[in-house]
């Protein structure tokens, strides 16, 4: 017996005042240093992080096997566009090339590495990126409010 009962459940009501909407997650780590260019100019000293990466996906339905998107193959894709950075110094790396390696600009150069990979999923909705304890960083895109 499922947690159903065979039946379909529709809360809630699809009348226009509320939607469904599902929410998946895919986490990884990273293990690399940076040292970001100040205000004035100086470079701070280098220093490690022991960085977590954490893809969003929403949307209102799931596939035809009942999922939103494979955990598996974000898994895969995550962790192929991260590995050239494990153990490396953010500064010097292709993926950053040209920007400030901040914990934002990881989050933005994510979003869109995952967008193009998984061939522009209209369901990425986020990527985070944690730091250090407590410091987290993301990057979406938001449609522009209707006139």
């Amino acid at each position: 017996m499922n947690c159903l009962n065979g039946k379909r459940y529709d809360w809630p009501p699809r009348n226009g005042n509320c939607s469904a909407v599902y929410e998946v997650r895919v986490t990884t780590e990273l293990s690399a240093a940076h040292q970001l260019r100040l205000y004035e100019g100086e470079l701070e000293p280098l220093h490690d992080h022991a960085w977590k990466v954490e893809a969003v996906f929403r949307g209102p339905e799931l596939d035809r096997i009942g999922v939103l998107i494979d955990f598996v193959t974000v898994k895969k894709v995550l962790d192929d566009i991260l590995k050239p950075l494990h153990g490396q110094n953010l500064n010097e790396s292709a993926l950053l090339a040209g920007v400030n390696p901040s914990a934002e600009q990881l989050a933005y150069c994510v979003f869109m590495q995952l967008r193009q990979r998984l061939g522009d999923p209209s369901y990425l909705k986020a990527v985070y990126v944690r730091e250090a304890p407590g410091c987290i960083a993301a990057y979406w895109e938001e449609l522009p409010n209707p006139p």
